[in-house]
């Protein structure tokens, strides 16, 4: 009986230094949230030195600091890129990048994906994505 009364007295005292801990914990995560406010994402991208009128490079710059694009671009050889200017219906304006890929297999009658990134007037990519391949019909002369 003597060695249960023990052990029963080391639980007891592990299980209150246990809460002990754990209040210890959570309230030294409160105080280290309100010494060090949670940081706030900053944009990537060329947003804070954008200029009044967004060029065709500028729009460059933006697209290539962007994650979601360079996830899109990675492994590709660029063939040509094409630029073309746009307006949301009351939003501003944004510039259209479209890179055109190499066709890895030019034979196949299947043109090669492309990526198209959009961005608006605060340097920002609004839009990335890759368009889906499509068939080119055999035309009979």
């Amino acid at each position: 009986m003597v060695v249960k009364g023990i052990s029963g007295e080391i639980l007891d005292s592990m299980k209150s230094l246990m809460v002990g801990s754990l209040i210890l914990t959570f309230f030294l995560g409160i105080g280290i949230g309100y010494y060090f406010p949670s940081h706030e994402p900053h944009q990537i991208g060329v947003a804070d030195t954008c200029p009044a009128e967004v060029t065709s490079l500028d729009a460059l710059n933006a697209t290539l600091a962007d994650p979601e694009v360079i996830r899109l671009l990675s492994n590709k050889n660029i063939d040509t890129i094409s630029f073309s200017k746009g307006s949301y219906s009351e939003e501003g304006n944004y510039t259209q990048i479209v890179f055109h890929p190499l066709d890895p297999n030019p034979d196949d009658r299947m043109t090669a994906s492309m990526i198209v990134a959009q961005v608006n007037d605060s340097c920002v990519v609004s839009a990335a994505y890759e368009t889906y391949p499509s068939y080119i019909p055999e035309v009979e002369t």
